[in-house]
């Protein structure tokens, strides 16, 4: 029996305010680290005391990756909502997300959402850190993150044919022969939160329906244990080691 398709739009007004906070946020962290960096320079050369330099240089290192995930996050955008304003297909064929070719369902071993809207709530309501764990959530940074976890890595990266897409992929050590692979859907970057949380319970459930391992966590370790094992063989002898 077919299935009805699925079919989740970017919502462009969402993914036009995470650019400009994201914008925001670049611009604020080169001129804040550049100004940093001159206070920097002149504490070193007044030979202020060793407490005045250390702060001035977490500052700016603190500038330096806020501005390096601002790109990372501009870029991860631009992949999630490009084209024609598909951001998700399910239907029986596979998956398909936004400048990717089709994943067949035979192709995923996992489907996994972390839902980490809570975590991430006590974060901003923090009082000295709080707004700019809003900010960087404004900015495109995801509280529930879809992952589809596929059979053979290499072979979905060339399927790209050379497409900017292919560098979401993120390939693992052999498995079973071949090198499995990770492709992240960063679902309420570019979803309003009501289709996102739809997108994330569609692909479980159509996982589960073909007896692919599907599950949604809210604890972020949690999660990594349990996708850990499918993607990568040296998951189970890392974490015995480690206890």
């Amino acid at each position: 029996m077919e299935h009805p398709r699925y079919v989740a739009h970017v919502d462009r007004t969402k993914t036009d305010r995470v650019r400009r906070w994201n914008s925001g946020m670049l611009i604020v962290s080169c001129i804040a680290g550049v100004l940093i960096a001159g206070g920097l320079a002149v504490a070193i050369a007044t030979g202020m005391g060793w407490f005045t330099i250390t702060i001035a240089s977490v500052g700016v290192v603190a500038c330096t990756i806020s501005a390096v995930l601002a790109v990372r996050r501009r870029r991860a955008v631009a992949l999630l909502a490009a084209g024609d304003d598909l951001a998700l297909v399910v239907d029986d064929a596979g998956v398909r997300l936004a400048g990717t070719p089709l994943i067949a369902w035979e192709e995923i071993v996992f489907i996994g959402v972390l839902d980490d809207r809570e975590r991430s709530g006590r974060l901003q309501r923090l009082p000295l850190s709080g707004p700019l764990a809003r900010a960087t959530v404004r900015a495109g940074s995801p509280t529930m993150l879809c992952e589809i976890g596929v059979r053979d890595g290499i072979g979905l990266k060339h399927s790209f044919n050379g497409a900017p897409g292919a560098d979401r992929v993120t390939i693992f050590d052999a498995f079973d022969g071949v090198r499995r692979g990770l492709v992240p859907l960063m679902l309420d970057a570019v979803l309003d939160e009501a289709t996102a949380h739809q997108a994330g319970q569609v692909l479980i459930r159509e996982g589960e329906r073909r007896g692919i391992p599907a599950r949604s966590f809210v604890k972020v370790f949690t999660y990594f244990g349990w996708k850990g094992p499918m993607i990568d063989r040296k998951w189970p002898a890392e974490k015995e080691s480690s206890t």
